[in-house]
């Protein structure tokens, strides 16, 4: 089976690549000089020009959200996010004419 700088399959390749983009989002630096902002183009250069492989597949990621965040800290952003759905789903049925009632039928009937 034919290689390419060590992958032997492309969707092992699409899966290094994409990490390596979720790392440059992240903040991690370039290794190629590129024209391209766009971390997967990036990402895809800096496979072709070998300057990633498989150790990239093997790098921790941190467990919650932001590197060195805490369970806790994690927790109270996710419900915050959540809190603020919540609100944004109540306000588009007011907004559409319909009551709370109207828009959550009671289970009873």
């Amino acid at each position: 089976m034919q290689t390419l700088n060590g992958i032997d399959s492309k969707f092992r390749l699409a899966i290094l690549v994409a990490r390596r983009a979720k790392q440059l989002v992240g903040g991690a630096r370039k290794r190629v000089d590129s024209k391209s902002e766009n971390p997967l183009t990036v990402a895809m250069e800096e496979f072709r020009q070998g300057k990633i492989d498989l150790d990239v597949l093997n790098e921790e990621e941190p467990l919650f959200g932001q590197e060195g965040e805490t369970p806790e800290a994690a927790a109270e952003a996710g419900e915050e996010r959540l809190e603020a759905e919540e609100g944004e789903a109540e306000g588009g049925a007011e907004e559409a004419g319909v009551s709370e009632e109207e828009a959550e039928p009671d289970s009873e009937s």
